[in-house]
């Protein structure tokens, strides 16, 4: 059998980042969706889109700045 020394219960308990930062009871759990993380996803849809628009729009004249 081997020996392993002392053991420190505050120190083999594992501390999970999630039980830290996430609230235990949080009002945003009752909506099945929450509306800071649609319009996150919607902002971020738009400007890929926007990015595309503007690639296809302007890919001719970064040509030259790239050669």
């Amino acid at each position: 059998m081997q020996e392993e020394g002392p053991s420190f219960p505050f120190i083999d308990r594992r501390v999970r980042i999630s039980r830290i930062l996430r609230p235990v009871d949080s009002q945003i759990a009752d909506e099945p969706i929450a509306l800071r993380r649609v319009l996150f996803w919607v902002l971020v849809w738009i400007g890929i889109i926007v990015g595309i628009v503007l690639y296809f729009r302007y890919a001719r004249l970064l040509t030259p700045l790239l050669g």
